[in-house]
């Protein structure tokens, strides 16, 4: 038997007050043989610059003590912000985190490193923990045999139109020059990869009956996901898969089929829980083959620099809940208890709280959204 403790993203960039009681009482619901969860950040780093010009989420090491304080004891980095600074900050990161007394998954100096798992062991079974970015992402920000980077499992989207529209858009792109310039780079190597058939501005299209689409993973992504799960499983491991993308909804609260499609699927594989984060608000958990899919745990800490704008548009981004699983020796979840919290969020002055209980018609409200999916039978595991 195993107890595992999970939460939302730990978008932090300073370290926290944890010396109320409610960061207490969130402190001791996350007591666990393991508790983790998504580090969306990169610590700071000298003779870096950023990668991107738009939103740069930066950590000083000493955040990651607080995080350790809260009782974590890894963190998944594979995310958009991982490679806010480039390599130096997938290696800050990496030394900051150990340093604080943590295990890291989903990041490194090399492929290999980015796939590995962070093991914790428990008193009777350890958990393998493996970090996968589902993108989209530049292919520059993903880990290779020579390069830096987080570890990937990259969806694509292939599109569906009837005859008659497939038609039309073919004769656009031909029109165009499109197909001829694609051919011509393919070719000498630019763009390496599989050619589609049709390329639409960067979208996959087939004929079909239908407009439709479906999603696919990266063959050698998945693959190589699927045997870091059999290598762990083959030595007694529970398994824990941590995946995090930005292919959202338009509601960000539902969690779109193809993703519950695609943690199943990772469960069919040997993983024993699917841990989900993105879209920064709370989903609602799902259950296959007595495994926990926890798709989307919103947010755990949001140090976001737009905190006015989603308190303007409304967006649930302050609450959500950290959630407490018994996996038993067959990685089968046999409880889960669940925490709704108020999510640690930026301030003008001063250390930032740690997350703290949710309490009456809030809490009430992200465990109805949280439990919202699950049948009668798999209430009965929920404590």
């Amino acid at each position: 038997m195993l107890t595992v403790a999970v939460t939302g993203q730990i978008l932090i960039h300073g370290p926290l007050d944890l010396c109320g009681e409610g960061q207490a009482e969130v402190r001791d619901f996350l007591e666990a043989d393991v508790a983790f969860g998504n580090l969306e950040a990169t610590v700071e780093t000298a003779g870096a610059w950023p990668t991107k010009t738009k939103t740069l989420h930066l950590a000083t090491p000493e955040a990651l003590v607080s995080v350790r304080e809260l009782g974590l004891h890894a963190v998944t980095h594979a995310n958009n912000h991982a490679f806010d600074l480039g390599p130096p900050g997938i290696a800050s990161t990496r030394a900051a985190v150990e340093t604080a007394g943590l295990k890291l998954a989903g990041s490194g100096a090399d492929i290999e490193q980015a796939a590995a798992p962070a093991i914790v062991p428990g008193p009777h079974k350890s958990l393998a923990i493996f970090s996968v970015d589902l993108g989209p992402q530049p292919d520059i920000n993903y880990a290779s045999a020579e390069r830096a980077g987080i570890a990937p499992l990259r969806m694509k989207r292939t599109v569906s139109v009837p005859a008659d529209e497939f038609e039309t858009l073919k004769r656009i792109v031909v029109t165009l020059g499109d197909d001829k310039r694609g051919a011509a780079r393919a070719a000498v190597g630019y763009d390496a990869g599989e050619r589609p058939d049709l390329d639409v501005f960067g979208t996959s299209v087939v004929s079909g009956e239908a407009i439709a689409a479906r999603w696919a993973a990266n063959e050698k992504d998945m693959q190589r996901l699927a045997d870091g799960i059999d290598a762990a499983k083959t030595i007694g491991d529970l398994v824990a898969v941590a995946i995090h993308g930005h292919h959202w909804d338009a509601n960000w609260k539902t969690t779109p089929d193809w993703l519950i499609d695609l943690c199943r699927s990772l469960i069919d594989r040997g993983a024993d829980l699917v841990l989900g984060t993105g879209a920064p608000v709370m989903q609602p958990i799902a259950f296959h083959r007595g495994r926990a899919i926890i798709a989307g745990l919103g947010n755990f800490v949001f140090h976001t620099g737009r905190p006015a704008t989603y308190d303007e548009k409304g967006v649930d981004v302050w609450r959500s809940a950290a959630i407490r699983l018994t996996l038993a020796d067959d990685g089968a979840c046999e409880k889960l208890e669940l925490l709704p919290v108020s999510v640690g969020r930026p301030v003008d002055h001063g250390l930032p709280l740690g997350p703290i209980p949710l309490r009456g018609p809030d809490a009430d409200d992200i465990r109805e959204r949280a439990l919202s999916g699950l049948s009668a039978a798999d209430r009965q595991r929920v404590a």
